[in-house]
């Protein structure tokens, strides 16, 4: 009972800790009005002038999917913030920095597919009557384990890399996704399920390498 406690208790004092440093990284304690009209813009771009710009195509699956996949660039850049600094001292405190990142990544998602469904509302009738919920779900499991998963990755490439060639590195991991979705992205709707799996595998390895890098630190950069 008391190993239970204390592993709550400890993670809590992570998740709280780096609750504060991703709010510090954002800009929210030195300058909060520009920090959140930042991502007020974001919402607006996203969530209604481009639904509304795409009309009654913003309820396709494959624009419900990538909506739904948008936490990654989110995601990623606050893992990587997170890793460039102070290195964990334990693999709870880096799971702890990775879930943030990954539950930031999905918030900002969330808001901005609620965003859209709203913007969808006000302009066609009866919009969740066209809505296929179960796809929406598969679509978010897609998204929470992408988030995770680049999370993931972010964190690995933060400890072996300088900050500068991390920083190159994920740009690169984000041209080739960008690119995929490009030119497969009416793929999305089916392989959502099989993605899910894919990049839970990836997040898996991920963090088993993550904590390769943390018991042997002088593997790290």
């Amino acid at each position: 009972m008391s190993f239970s406690v204390s592993m709550t208790e400890n993670f809590s004092q992570h998740f709280g800790r780096e609750g504060q440093g991703l709010r510090s990284r954002l800009g929210l304690e030195t300058q909060p009005v520009r920090t959140i009209l930042l991502h007020l813009a974001v919402v607006a771009v996203f969530g209604v002038f481009l639904p509304k710009w795409l009309g009654v195509q913003f309820l396709d699956p494959v624009t419900i999917a990538a909506y739904s996949c948008l936490g990654v660039m989110f995601a990623a850049p606050a893992a990587a913030q997170a890793f460039a600094g102070e290195r964990p001292r334990s693999m709870g405190e880096a799971l702890t920095r990775i879930a943030v990142a990954a539950l930031y990544g999905e918030m900002m998602a969330i808001v901005i597919l609620i965003a859209g469904f709203m913007t969808m509302y006000m302009t066609l009738a009866r919009v969740f009557l066209v809505v296929d919920f179960v796809s929406l779900g598969e679509a978010a499991a897609l998204g929470i384990s992408g988030s995770l998963a680049l999370a993931a990755i972010a964190a690995v490439v933060g400890l072996l890399m300088p900050p500068g060639a991390a920083r190159m590195a994920l740009r690169v991991i984000f041209l080739g996704l960008l690119m995929l979705f490009f030119f497969r992205s009416r793929w999305l709707p089916d392989v959502e399920v099989s993605g899910t799996v894919v990049c839970l595998a990836v997040a898996v390895v991920a963090m088993i390498a993550l904590r390769q890098l943390i018991g042997n630190p002088e593997r790290a950069a």
